[in-house]
């Protein structure tokens, strides 16, 4: 079964981690790392990243987006992020997935 990973701040990943999904949490210069370290893991379905990690990581997010079959990277809004917050997360789950939910 696949399982849904967020990267972000540490506020985000626990408020995330009180819903069930694993995270990790990491400082913008450690982002691509986590990401590449949860991309590896089979069970990887979703992997929500604060958009504040992924300013650096667009040609990656893009790059396993379309590569990689098994697995989608979602840039959400952290939860100090004020710029988007007009979607929920499963907003951001559909349009990134191209559903109506």
């Amino acid at each position: 079964m696949k399982k849904i990973y967020i990267i972000g701040d540490m506020h985000t990943v626990s408020a995330f981690r009180l819903c069930g999904v694993e995270g990790v949490v990491c400082a913008p210069e450690e982002a691509r790392a986590a990401l590449e370290e949860i991309i590896g893991n089979k069970d990887a379905g979703i992997v929500l990243l604060t958009r504040e990690l992924s300013k650096n990581l667009h040609a990656r997010i893009r790059e396993i987006n379309v590569t990689v079959v098994s697995s989608v990277v979602i840039e959400i809004p952290g939860i100090d992020d004020t710029q988007g917050l007009g979607k929920s997360a499963m907003g951001y789950v559909a349009e990134a997935l191209g559903i109506s939910l």
